[in-house]
Parts: C-alpha cells; sequence; structure tokens
C-alpha cells in the first residue's frame, strides 16, 4: 500500500494550491480508512483480539481503540464484508479498486457475482458504479423462504493446548419466508440502535437474550438473583474429571475454562450427598445488587447471562465473600477462566458511584 503525505496546514494560500491540498489530504483519509478497516477485518478474522486481552472484538474496539458503538458497527460491517468477499478483499488490498468502489459493490455483490462486479468497477467511474449498484439492488428478487444460520465460532484456550477441548460447535439452522427475514433483520438493527444487544455478542446471543427476557417476562421475576432463566446439566467424570452438557443432540464435552467458570456459582450434586450451591444464594444476590444485574468488565456492562466470578479463584485460597466476588456475563466469565484477560471485582463504594 502507497505511502501518502499529508500536506502542511497554511492560511491564505492561492486557490490552486488549497484545492490542490484539501484533494491532497481527502486521498489520505480515504487510504487511511481503507489501511483501518483492512487491520481491523484481521483482528476479526483471526481472533486476535482476545489474545490483546478482550473477551470481544466489540470491547476490544471500543476500550483498546477507542471507537463509539455506532464506529464500531460501521466497521465491524465492513469487516463482514470483506470475510464474504474474498475476491474484494484481494482487489482492495492489491489496490485494483479503491476504498469508495468496495463499499459500493459490497453493497450487490455476492459469492456468486463478486468476480463480475469487481471486474466492473475496475473500468467504471465512481458515480457510473453508484447507479448500477443502485438499479441492481432495485432489480434483485426476493426469495420466498431464507435461512439463518447460528454458528458460534469455537474460541481458543490459552496455555491449554494439551489439555482437552471442547466439542465443535453446533449449527443452528432457521428457515424463514421474506416477511420474516425482513423482521428479523430490522429488529436486530433496532436492538443493536437502542443498545440492548449484549457487547460482544453475535447474532446466537441476541436470540438467546430475546428469549431469556420472554421466560422472564411469563414468570415476573428477575432471575438472576437466584439463578439463571434456565438450568442446564453437566456431568462430569470423577476420576478423569472431563465433563460434557447434556443436549436433546447428544453429550458435547467442554473445555476446561468452560467447567471452571461454570464451576465458580453452580450447585453441584454429588452420589452420596444432597446439591449444594457454590455460592450461598444470599451472598449470589447481594453481589448481584451491587454490581446493578451488570456486567462488572469496563466497557461490558452487558445484563444477560450474568453470573458470579471468584477473583481469587478458590483453589488458591479465595473465599465466598462477596469482596472476593464479581458479577461477569457468561462471555467474559469464560474469557477470565481461559487467562485471556484478568477482572478486578469493584468494590461497593465504586458500584454506588456509577
Amino acid at each position: 500500500m502507497a505511502t501518502l503525505t499529508l500536506p502542511d496546514f497554511a492560511s491564505d494560500l492561492p486557490a490552486a494550491l488549497v484545492d490542490a491540498s484539501l484533494r491532497q489530504a481527502v486521498a489520505a483519509c480515504d487510504r487511511a480508512h481503507e489501511s483501518a478497516v483492512l487491520w481491523f477485518a484481521e483482528v476479526q478474522r483471526r481472533g486476535l483480539y482476545r489474545q490483546l486481552g478482550h473477551a470481544s472484538l466489540q470491547l476490544y474496539a471500543t476500550q483498546a481503540l477507542g471507537f463509539s458503538d455506532n464506529r464500531y458497527y460501521q466497521f465491524k460491517r465492513l469487516a463482514d464484508d470483506l470475510d464474504r468477499l474474498p475476491v474484494l478483499r484481494v482487489a482492495l488490498e492489491s489496490g485494483t479498486i479503491g476504498w469508495t468502489k468496495a463499499r459500493q459493490v459490497a453493497r450487490v455483490a455476492t459469492e456468486a457475482t463478486q468476480g463480475a462486479w469487481v471486474a466492473k468497477a475496475a473500468v467504471t467511474g465512481r458515480r457510473e458504479l453508484e447507479s448500477q449498484v443502485r438499479q441492481a439492488r432495485q432489480r434483485r428478487p426476493v426469495a420466498s423462504t431464507a435461512q439463518m444460520v447460528f454458528d458460534t465460532p469455537a474460541q481458543p484456550v490459552f496455555g491449554a493446548a494439551s489439555q482437552p477441548v471442547a466439542d465443535p460447535p453446533t449449527n443452528i439452522s432457521l428457515r424463514a419466508d421474506g416477511v420474516q427475514l425482513a423482521r428479523f433483520e430490522a429488529l436486530v438493527e433496532k436492538a443493536h440502535k437502542l443498545g440492548l444487544v449484549p457487547t460482544g455478542g453475535d447474532r446466537l446471543d441476541l436470540v438467546l437474550a430475546a428469549l431469556e427476557s420472554l421466560v422472564s417476562t411469563a414468570g415476573c421475576e428477575r432471575p438472576q438473583a437466584a439463578g439463571p432463566a434456565a438450568r442446564i446439566v453437566i456431568q462430569q467424570c470423577p476420576e478423569c474429571e472431563r465433563a460434557a452438557v447434556t443436549t436433546s443432540r447428544g453429550e458435547k464435552r467442554l473445555a476446561p475454562a468452560q467447567l471452571s467458570a461454570l464451576a465458580c456459582d453452580a450447585r453441584v450434586q454429588r452420589a452420596d450427598g444432597p446439591s449444594r450451591a457454590t455460592i450461598k444464594p444470599s451472598v449470589r444476590a447481594a453481589v448481584l445488587a451491587r454490581d446493578r444485574h451488570r456486567c462488572a468488565t469496563p466497557g461490558c456492562r452487558s445484563a444477560h447471562f450474568l453470573e458470579v466470578h471468584h477473583v481469587k479463584p478458590r483453589s488458591q485460597g479465595g473465599s465466598n465473600r462477596a469482596e472476593n466476588l464479581v458479577t461477569l456475563c457468561g462471555r467474559c466469565h469464560r474469557f477470565a477462566h481461559e487467562g485471556g484477560g484478568t477482572v478486578q471485582a469493584l468494590a461497593p463504594a465504586q458500584v454506588d458511584a456509577g
């Protein structure tokens, strides 16, 4: 990628020189934006945000890069387009087409048509390309049904290469007609604008959060105080300590970090005794109230899938007292146990101060 030098600003220059300098600066802005999106897409594609100490791409963007939520969603959408359209990505990286044209192509191209659109963009002016894209979008037929696949990518377990890993993710497919798909996409967009989506969450997280809200509303209660909205059953071998969760599709093995996070805040049933909560319900309720029923990870503050985490692990002498406990969402909790990040418990005074 060529290097562009910004012109030094000076007032009272001749009109022609001001125009030339402005054009040079605008070109530099476009190339800088193009470069930033390519690097951002690389962070997303390889999951590098986790190695950089963040549980989600959104937390990395807002906390490390200083993005607003709107800027994050803009970059995320563009990065998704580059992942979806590899031919477009190569054309952008090589300089075959510029950033402005690439954004237009992404609006209309599919995996099958991306090559043709890239070739067209390379020999077509910006305004003409924009007109052709607009016409193509207006002519695009509406499919009678669409398939939405929720597939959460496997997450690496830091420092656990030699340990057993979780089973690969399972696809959950939903079929929708044109109206249902449009409603789904409109509701997802509105949920993002209203700030209702768990920070860093994907579409599956959004669906689960919606189901959790439905269950909570039907029960007229706030389930996080006494326990989760729905309970899952985990079987663990007492000899090898491997564990699996029971599902309709059979048992799914858990990674060590998943198991240790779940064990932080669970009810344990042993064959020779009654089930016992790892944290007393009264203490759990107090911690959740202290943390205002939100994840304590800076920048996250999710109100969904809340769990209580031991800041100092019990295996290292940590207690079940409130000062050693902190509220985390499931994503941040698992990330803390993977060793990718650390979480500091909030003192009551800090929480009360907002």
